[in-house]
């Protein structure tokens, strides 16, 4: 669905859906990607910003992924794909700690219970089987008492500022 004809890095838009408030989904003949308006552009790290080629546009094959997962608009796949190219890319290597601070949908946990309170000394994990073995590495557990392994489904970024519990 066309919303309006407009400019991009890439030539012409041939199409623009619009994925959000603030995010448009463009394409042209030859190429696409993401158009943001200034606003979704300021919620990026700007470390990011200074590192992707043009002002409010992110191109599809790189920064794509990278923009949609930070603003918390792709699935796992996408991130996954966002993580590839920080990880590959020094240009996007900025991104990293955004990326793996802010998993889209299921993630885990270490949750100790030391003092009876529930304490996530850890931060998130991506698989269940990586939280087990901090949750039942007898090291950790000295350290931080008994612990178990939790799925969290939140998806806001940054779980770890809503003071570590899933």
């Amino acid at each position: 669905m066309t919303t309006n004809v407009t400019y991009t890095p890439w030539g012409w838009t041939k199409d623009v859906k619009e994925l959000a408030e603030g995010v448009w989904r463009v394409s042209t003949p030859s190429h696409g990607g993401l158009k943001l308006s200034r606003k979704r552009w300021a919620e990026l790290p700007a470390a990011l910003r200074s590192a992707m080629y043009t002002q409010t546009f992110a191109e599809e094959d790189c920064e794509e992924p990278i923009v949609r997962t930070l603003l918390g608009l792709g699935d796992e796949c996408e991130r996954e794909m966002a993580l590839k190219v920080a990880g590959y890319f020094d240009r996007y290597g900025a991104a990293l700690p955004y990326l793996r601070d802010c998993p889209p949908g299921i993630h885990h946990h270490a949750v100790s219970h030391w003092g009876g309170s529930g304490t996530d000394p850890f931060g998130r994990f991506d698989t269940c089987i990586e939280a087990e073995s901090f949750a039942n590495d007898p090291e950790m557990v000295r350290k931080y008492g008994r612990m178990k392994a939790v799925e969290c489904t939140g998806t806001r970024p940054l779980c770890r500022s809503e003071g570590g519990r899933p």
